[in-house]
């Protein structure tokens, strides 16, 4: 008798450590087929590696699933992307949808020196000064292994146990960034064209 209750103390004892611990679940993952991922994601931690061995061209998104021990701050964020391909790109996005980026941490790329991220919101963008043929590192994915990295933030203060957020990770394809770059120039040349009539106006 005593054993059995001791098993039975025992057992609930771990199933609430287990439920203390449970961590944002990946519940979905699309790509081109033949990328791949492995999950290493813990209690407020979304952590992963993403193999593009196969193709760029389409992005990869992941669905997680908020659990208990994600709750009472940011998620932590780190991955490891590799096996570019050999395709040396110079740039990097990311967006998630239902949450935001918390803090842009560091960009380790170990082929490349100069890596650097930038955004806000939902937004993230990670830039090569020189193109990157073959993987980089998102954060601290290797817990303080020189060099020290500093992983990014995920805020999901509206989400709750059970609710869900996305992350989208792709290559900006060549046209789109031409078209931001060509709406930045337009919007440029707008802003001074405004600012020369207003001088204009005060002269006359």
């Amino acid at each position: 008798m005593k054993l059995r209750k001791l098993f039975c103390i025992a057992s609930v004892a771990f199933a609430a450590l287990a439920s203390s611990q449970a961590s944002a679940v990946v519940t979905g993952f699309s790509s081109a087929a033949g990328n791949t991922y492995t999950d290493y994601s813990a209690a407020g931690l979304v952590s992963f590696d993403l193999n593009l061995s196969n193709s760029l061209s389409t992005a990869s998104s992941f669905d997680f699933t908020i659990e208990s021990g994600d709750l009472g701050g940011p998620l932590l964020f780190n991955a490891l992307v590799n096996n570019l391909l050999g395709s040396g790109i110079s740039r990097f996005a990311l967006t998630l949808t239902n949450a935001t980026f918390d803090f842009v941490g560091s960009v380790n790329a170990p082929f490349g020196l100069g890596a650097s991220a930038s955004g806000s919101g939902s937004s993230a963008t990670i830039s090569f000064p020189t193109p990157n043929n073959f993987g980089f590192e998102i954060g601290d994915v290797l817990l303080d292994v020189v060099p020290v990295g500093q992983d990014w933030r995920i805020n999901i203060g509206s989400l709750g146990v059970g609710d869900s957020f996305s992350l989208r990770l792709e290559v900006p394809e060549p046209g789109s960034l031409a078209l931001l770059i060509g709406a930045l120039a337009a919007a440029g040349f707008a802003t001074r064209r405004s600012s020369g009539r207003r001088r204009h106006a005060v002269q006359a």
